[in-house]
């Protein structure tokens, strides 16, 4: 597990020093909408640490089943009761001695742990998509105060007013579009960086929980093969009561939660795929528009070279 800390602790490093680098540059962005960039960044900073959090957690879990295993704190209260493992933990409090599985037991507790982890990826693919999100939101947002500006700017124009004038109008008016394309670019510009970030962290994150799977996987197999040479009474006097009061309850919850999960997950497809439309239409209508203020401002500055000749 300590690699894959390693490798996310490099990456940030990395990261760190490219914004030191680039300090100044990056500090105009930013400031171009500060509000909502800083917004990007709190959520930035939340999901990173949130994902050294998932994998740092697994190590206390691998600690707890390799000190039973190895019975040297098997009765003692020194290790922390685990969280992912706590089908394991209620089952060892029923049973005397050696604990025994049999195949079922196995894997059912191998599918409640991977429910378990399976819900924290959840929350951590959200905070990429929330990046990515209000990316967008800024971008639209800045593309909005850049048509708007620029149709008060042409409006507030007088042409029979001098020349001079004329241009001081036009070059106090341009100010506001160019301060809307740079909310626009500044805010994909984060959260795009901020999702690729939190990307190579969730797939860091999700690679530990693999080898923590599989790993716990190996040392339940273990334990299984031992069942397999026991009375097959004693066992099922030792694992039914367990079986019931942790297998059948937790499982069932996580899988009502999985199953809202998955629901939940098709409606919010659902709503992406309706709102990409949209922004493809937003999208098409805005280069149209772009393109008629283009035309627009060539007519304008040809009928001002020509005031000005006259």
């Amino acid at each position: 597990m300590s690699k894959y800390i390693f490798r996310m602790g490099l990456f940030l490093v990395t990261i760190v020093l490219f914004f030191f680098y680039n300090i100044e540059k990056i500090k105009v962005f930013f400031l171009t909408n500060s509000n909502l960039n800083g917004l990007i960044c709190f959520f930035l900073i939340f999901g990173i640490v949130l994902m050294f959090r998932q994998v740092i957690n697994l190590f206390p879990e691998l600690e707890w089943i390799n000190s039973y295993i190895s019975e040297k704190n098997k009765k003692t209260t020194s290790v922390k009761k685990p969280k992912l493992l706590k089908p394991i933990a209620q089952i060892m409090k029923s049973q005397t001695g050696t604990l025994k599985l049999s195949q079922t037991g196995m894997r059912q507790i191998l599918e409640s742990i991977e429910i378990r982890l399976l819900e924290s990826r959840e929350i951590s693919r959200y905070f990429i998509s929330l990046l990515v999100f209000l990316g967008l939101l800024g971008t639209f947002w800045g593309l909005l105060e850049t048509i708007n500006s620029v149709g008060i700017t042409i409006k507030g124009l007088d042409f029979s007013a001098e020349t001079e004038k004329l241009f001081l109008v036009l070059k106090d008016g341009l100010e506001k579009p160019l301060s809307g394309m740079g909310t626009a670019f500044s805010s994909s510009l984060f959260g795009l960086g901020g999702s690729l970030i939190l990307g190579f962290l969730d797939l860091q994150s999700s690679q530990a929980q693999n080898r923590f799977y599989n790993e716990i996987e190996e040392k339940l197999a273990f334990f299984t093969k031992l069942s397999s040479h026991s009375d097959s009474s004693q066992l099922s006097n030792d694992f039914a009561p367990a079986y019931i009061e942790s297998l059948i309850e937790t499982t069932t919850e996580n899988l009502k939660k999985s199953s809202a999960g998955i629901e939940q997950q098709s409606i919010n497809q659902e709503i992406i795929a309706k709102s990409l439309s949209e922004i493809n239409h937003f999208l098409n209508n805005s280069i149209s528009i772009n393109k008629e203020i283009k035309d627009e401002i060539k007519v304008l500055s040809k009928t001002i070279a020509n005031t000005s000749k006259k």
